[in-house]
């Protein structure tokens, strides 16, 4: 069997991603947003944006480097690249910058789209997320990208495996919307608990939406 990595959904856009040799946290999340604040540890925290709901690296404990940039990074095998984008259809005027973030662990590659809220991917970011085996996008819409904006991008890019995120949950204070738009249509969805275990050897061969449980739930 090949290498496998663990991922456990922690809540709106924050994510753990570990494959026993280096762990990363994905946009922490602080007390408004909700959710019970999780006690995680992990090498690197990825922030996409400066806002509360995805900035709070002091919940994160031990980590050695806060990636806010989009210049690559690496650490061991581990590369994380970022890529420019824009929170808002209004080049930033709105809600400011966001970093679309990529990596490559264990022999698959993953991508978190943060907070992306443009109308349409642009050339270098298409291009940047081809080719993804799991992609990790906002559904919830109102501050982000909307349930049609995210199906558009997902049959363009046409991943894995995608994770829909940063939507309303019974947990979830933020006014933004369900997932079930997003899911309306689709029967190659399945429900998952708040962690999975990937490996390149198990992907589907098709897209599938698995949509997991926040931890603690």
């Amino acid at each position: 069997m090949g290498e496998e990595v663990t991922l456990t959904w922690l809540g709106h856009a924050m994510f753990l991603v570990d494959d026993s040799q280096f762990k990363m946290v994905t946009d922490p999340f602080d007390k408004k947003v909700g959710y019970p604040l999780p006690e995680v540890q992990a090498d690197v925290v990825l922030v996409s944006h400066e806002h509360f709901d995805h900035n709070n690296v002091s919940l994160v404990k031990g980590f050695k480097h806060a990636i806010r940039e989009t210049e690559p990074f690496s650490m061991g095998p581990v590369k994380i690249e970022g890529c420019p984008s824009y929170h808002d259809d209004a080049g930033g005027q709105k809600r400011g910058k966001n970093i679309i973030f990529k990596w490559r662990m264990s022999g698959l590659t993953f991508v978190h789209m943060g907070d992306y809220g443009e109308a349409n991917l642009n050339k270098d970011q298409a291009e940047f997320i081809a080719g993804t085996d799991i992609l990790m996008i906002p559904v919830g819409g109102v501050y982000t990208i909307d349930h049609r904006k995210a199906k558009e991008i997902v049959e363009l890019i046409k991943p894995s495996i995608v994770i829909p995120m940063h939507y309303k949950t019974e947990y979830c204070s933020i006014d933004i919307h369900e997932a079930s738009d997003f899911l309306a249509g689709h029967t190659d969805f399945k429900p998952c608990p708040s962690t999975i275990t990937i490996s390149a050897e198990n992907l589907p061969d098709k897209t599938e939406i698995w949509v997991l449980e926040p931890q603690g739930t």
